[in-house]
């Protein structure tokens, strides 16, 4: 399904930077199975998210991954947890999402372009 088309300047507006999970815990409070996830974002600081990652990850194996996720969206409530970036991955048909992550290690905090 194609949405409308961006122009530049709408890209340029969305902050994806690099950030590594530094710690991660089960979310019992979201609707769907969740994890809440504290990520460091280098010279942009520390943001947190949730995220629904239950099916292909296991909370203790995502500390010290390296993501992608978008900075620059206001904070959303989610349950009893607010929300501070959104991390991006690939999403199924069945909703099982896989990490986006960069082909090697980076600082964290370099923007995607």
């Amino acid at each position: 399904m194609s949405k409308e088309p961006l122009t530049w300047t709408d890209f340029e507006k969305v902050e994806i930077r690099t950030g590594t999970i530094i710690a991660a815990k089960t979310f019992p409070q979201a609707r769907k199975p969740a994890y809440k996830l504290t990520i460091d974002f280098g010279s942009l600081g520390i943001k947190r998210t949730s995220a629904q990652l239950t099916t292909l990850y296991q909370v203790n194996e995502l500390v010290g991954k390296q993501v992608v996720a978008v900075v620059n969206f206001p904070p959303k409530q989610i349950a009893t947890f607010m929300s501070e970036c959104l991390i991006l991955g690939a999403v199924a048909d069945d909703g099982t999402t896989t990490l986006l992550q960069t082909e090697r290690a980076t600082a964290n905090g370099l923007r995607i372009a």
